[in-house]
């Protein structure tokens, strides 16, 4: 595992501690929590893109090459997040979130358990994109959309483990 980057302006848990839990989607604390969670997500995933691009020697050129594309992809994403938290009113530290994501990404020993790892991280991203489309729809409409525009992106992301491993793809269940 390596040391972790500097999460500012988050407040991350200790790796013994749950975060805190979601109050209700319908409220804008709870519309709040779900961005702020997705946003540190994207933040980790960025990370962790660039990590695996220094750290994973047998990756294949092509594949840190398009790593170092889907870090700007979520650097991006984080962007729409944040931008949207701060449109409510809140903080990205309002609240604490967990880097374990990050911790199991950095403990990855080759590329494709990296590339499997993360990508079934995206693939858990995609779906939660999906519902909160559906279930900020009615409360918080340009959330809704954040999400939705993210969970569309995802897509591509996922398929790259298909490309690069497919077998390791297909055992791990990803579409």
């Amino acid at each position: 595992m390596s040391p972790a980057p500097d999460w500012n302006p988050f407040l991350v848990c200790a790796a013994s501690e749950p975060p805190a839990p979601m109050r209700s989607p319908a409220t804008r604390e709870g519309v709040a929590d779900r961005l702020r969670v997705a946003a540190f997500a994207e933040l980790q995933a960025r990370e962790a893109f660039l990590w695996a691009c220094a750290a994973l020697p047998d990756a294949p050129e092509g594949l840190r090459a398009r790593w170092a594309g889907l870090a700007e992809e979520e650097d991006r994403h984080l962007g729409w997040l944040l931008g949207r938290l701060a449109a409510l009113g809140s903080a990205p530290g309002g609240r604490r979130v967990s880097a374990r994501l990050w911790d199991a990404l950095t403990a990855c020993r080759s590329a494709e358990e990296f590339e499997i790892l993360i990508a079934k991280a995206e693939e858990r991203g995609r779906q939660a994109g999906d519902r909160f489309r559906t279930l900020l729809a009615p409360v918080d409409p340009e959330s809704a959309a954040v999400f939705g525009r993210i969970a569309d992106e995802e897509v591509s992301h996922v398929a790259l483990a298909r490309l690069h491993f497919p077998g390791s793809a297909a055992a791990a269940g990803l579409p």
